[in-house]
């Protein structure tokens, strides 16, 4: 079967160690299915940053093809997740007068007055001092306010004088999209979208009830460790900070003096966050480096040398996040997601150091079609994620006449109801 190109999802999520491709598309149904799944070691990229443009996007043309050979199909709709310790986030607020208005007489706000107030809330944030080498690449409503009333989701057709917008807004550097534009364009592809990892993980990880109560969700990636948080079904803070599995792995062959492919398989087989839940008895043994002699160490060394790590990733994001939220907002708790998210234990550190519920977040798989088997691991949340955010952007409506008007009606199962919606439908 013919698929077209607008029915054609690509989910590209760029890593530091890793880079994973999936080719989707949206059958007779109005569900996603994945045609094909393309992973690749990841080179000449760091914490989020493109360092060598040939390496990287020889990476991701791998990846790209190796989907392609399994779908049988070509990459269209490129949606790539990024992230780095050069994003920011800010939280800004617009606000306009509804024009025609008068003293006596409120006007029904139109999508046109949306579109401007959000715009006003971007501009807020465009103009301030430092911002001139950034660009805007989310700019979510998080709620309206009409006159003197306030949470309001969807202000259209609503009476009033004044329209404010809360907005998160989202920014990466200029020359960083490019660069990671650039190495998509050398190999041979086009970038639709460029989404902030931790909103893309979102999608795939977090149910309705955690985004209306209050929830952290932290992704920690081999290269940087994603911080969001999301109360009242908003988006209300995101974080990119510049540490992540990989500084775990670091220390392990830096210790033991093993060769860091070594250390990492180490770490994902052995690794353990809580060096009192390891007896004392079992060893592990180690490679030598250039072919030095292998030696024999306690797996609870192992264990002591990753659990300060983890501690600090961990304490870094308690502290980014209650800087800005009482914890008492945080109902849910927190998801724990990313591939450092099945070190054995984390979730155990992470409940004692925030003091709240935690469970890891493997996406959520129920709404896909087709071979997804591999896909069920926490690796593939921002994957998965990107793959749902999409499908809000691209949905299609197909006109539907009631006798006297003409409406219109989404042509796919709306089973996955998401604050962000508002994005495409105002913006």
């Amino acid at each position: 079967m013919r698929i077209s190109k607008k029915k054609v999802i690509t989910a590209l999520d760029i890593g530091t160690t890793k880079i994973c491709a999936i080719i989707s598309a949206i059958n007779e149904d109005g569900e996603l299915e994945v045609r094909g799944i393309g992973s690749t070691p990841s080179e000449g990229l760091s914490r989020g940053i493109v360092k060598n443009i040939e390496k990287a996007s020889e990476s991701i043309k791998k990846a790209l093809e190796k989907a392609e050979l399994n779908a049988e199909m070509k990459a269209q709709n490129i949606y790539a997740g990024i992230a780095g310790d050069h994003i920011r986030s800010f939280n800004a607020i617009g606000r306009i007068s509804i024009p025609d208005s008068k003293d006596n007489e409120s006007t029904e706000i139109t999508r046109e007055d949306v579109k401007q107030v959000l715009n006003s809330a971007k501009r807020t944030i465009e103009f301030e001092k430092g911002h001139d080498n950034l660009e805007i690449i989310h700019a979510i409503p998080q709620y309206y306010e009409v006159d003197n009333e306030t949470d309001i989701f969807n202000p259209v057709n609503m009476n009033g004088y004044y329209l404010t917008a809360h907005v998160h807004v989202v920014l990466a550097d200029s020359n960083a999209l490019r660069n990671l534009r650039k190495c998509i364009e050398l190999a041979g592809y086009h970038e639709h979208a460029a989404v902030l990892e931790p909103i893309a993980s979102s999608f795939s990880v977090l149910d309705d009830n955690e985004r209306k109560l209050g929830c952290i969700l932290l992704d920690i990636g081999s290269g940087t460790t994603d911080i969001s948080v999301f109360f009242n079904e908003s988006i209300r803070f995101s974080n990119v900070k510049a540490v992540g599995g990989d500084n775990v792995t670091s220390d392990l062959y830096i210790v033991l003096r093993t060769t860091p492919y070594y250390a990492e398989e180490l770490k994902i087989k052995h690794g353990n966050a809580l060096p009192e839940t390891i007896s004392e008895d079992e060893m592990v043994t180690l490679e030598g480096i250039g072919g030095r002699v292998e030696s024999k160490q306690p797996l609870r060394k192992v264990s002591e040398i990753i659990e300060p790590r983890m501690r600090e990733i961990l304490d870094v994001a308690y502290r980014t996040v209650f800087s800005n939220f009482k914890q008492n907002m945080i109902t849910a708790g927190l998801v724990l997601t990313g591939g450092t998210a099945l070190l054995h234990n984390a979730d155990k550190l992470a409940e004692e150091i925030f003091n709240m519920p935690v469970k890891i977040g493997y996406p959520d798989l129920k709404r896909l079609q087709g071979a997804t088997a591999e896909l069920n691991s926490p690796i593939f949340a921002t994957s998965v994620g990107l793959l749902y955010y999409a499908l809000e952007e691209l949905e299609e409506e197909r006109p539907v006449t009631d006798g006297k008007t003409k409406t219109y009606k989404r042509n796919f199962k709306d089973s996955f109801k998401s604050v962000f919606k508002k994005i495409t439908d105002y913006v």
